[in-house]
């Protein structure tokens, strides 16, 4: 017997796991459990983690073919393993003794998880070199699961219907090498074998999202006021650094000015003179003439000075301006 993903569930997972594994560090739960088809040919092993009136969803102790979780008919397990999930201690432990809580999704799918924590993600999608990038990852390389989520969180963010993936291609070669970037927001659900899934909102039962809805608000808030202290340190230290970097240069003004008078006064002793020195630029370089003030005993010591300032330049007419 071959282990199959349904039509239904491959709907269900398109809808409701949006969600990247953060973790996957459970050693051994209490969930694990080899399930067993109704002929006896066939077994897996792995941890329940939601069912519904026809199928449960097994995440697999070791993963097959990039697929973590598995779906499997109810009505094709053996009649021990109907026995199981139908017992109270199995109903007792999908809901974790009072911590965990069941969640329905809109595909009819319940999901046996506990909130620890809201989540923000930006899936962007883009077409580089014939190839389609999600995230920067090419969607080929992504695990089945996410691959088939991309094209439905196009369907409801852009309100969009695809047949099948050759409409969704068709939708990504229309955004030519333009990225496109949907921000989803959602929650973290811990389930009973210690796995972490991001769930977006959209994808809940409208009862079960009126209940966390507040909780996000409440979040998001926070979040909002968080942000904004942290752009107010952001302004005071630009605001901190601007100041630094005004004082440095009235220092260096100050410093530039004090190094004119001393120069005035070497003058004005008859120490030195002040010569104008004018320069050239190299041939070939675009830069226009220009001329400079140098102080110095005389012109040959000048004409180096000027030189030294302003490297490649030629030295050109030089002439005294004040001294003796």
């Amino acid at each position: 017997m071959r282990l199959k993903l349904s039509k239904e569930l491959r709907a269900a997972m398109k809808t409701s796991l949006l969600a990247l594994i953060i973790a996957a560090s459970c050693q051994v739960c209490a969930m694990a459990h080899e399930w067993t088809d109704s002929t006896g040919s066939y077994k897996v092993s792995g941890t329940l983690i939601a069912m519904d009136a026809t199928e449960i969803v097994i995440k697999l102790d070791k993963s097959s073919k990039g697929q973590e979780l598995l779906a499997f008919p109810i009505e094709k397990l053996s009649e021990a393993d109907r026995k199981y999930i139908d017992s109270d201690e199995v109903l007792k432990k999908l809901a974790g003794d009072g911590e965990k809580h069941a969640w329905k999704l809109k595909n009819g799918i319940t999901v046996f998880g506990k909130v620890v924590d809201f989540a923000r993600k930006d899936v962007t999608i883009q077409r580089r070199r014939g190839k389609v990038y999600v995230n920067d990852r090419p969607l080929e390389n992504l695990p089945e699961i996410y691959r088939r989520m991309v094209p439905h969180i196009v369907e409801y963010f852009e309100n969009k219907k695809f047949k099948d993936d050759k409409e969704f291609m068709a939708w990504v070669v229309q955004l030519k090498a333009d990225p496109k970037t949907f921000h989803c927001e959602g929650v973290l659900l811990e389930l009973n074998n210690g796995d972490e899934y991001a769930f977006p909102f959209f994808v809940f039962d409208d009862k079960d999202l009126q209940t966390l809805k507040p909780s996000w608000d409440q979040w998001a808030a926070a979040q909002g006021a968080a942000e904004e202290k942290q752009e107010q340190q952001r302004q005071n230290a630009l605001y901190l650094q601007s100041q630094a970097a005004a004082y440095q240069q009235q220092q260096a003004e100050q410093m530039q000015i004090a190094r004119l008078q001393l120069q005035l006064t070497a003058v004005n002793a008859g120490l030195i003179d002040m010569w104008e020195v004018y320069l050239y630029p190299p041939a070939g370089v675009p830069a226009y003439p220009m001329t400079v003030i140098v102080s110095a005993t005389n012109s040959s010591i000048a004409s180096q000075i000027a030189m030294q300032n302003n490297p490649g330049y030629l030295v050109g007419p030089i002439r005294k301006v004040a001294g003796r």
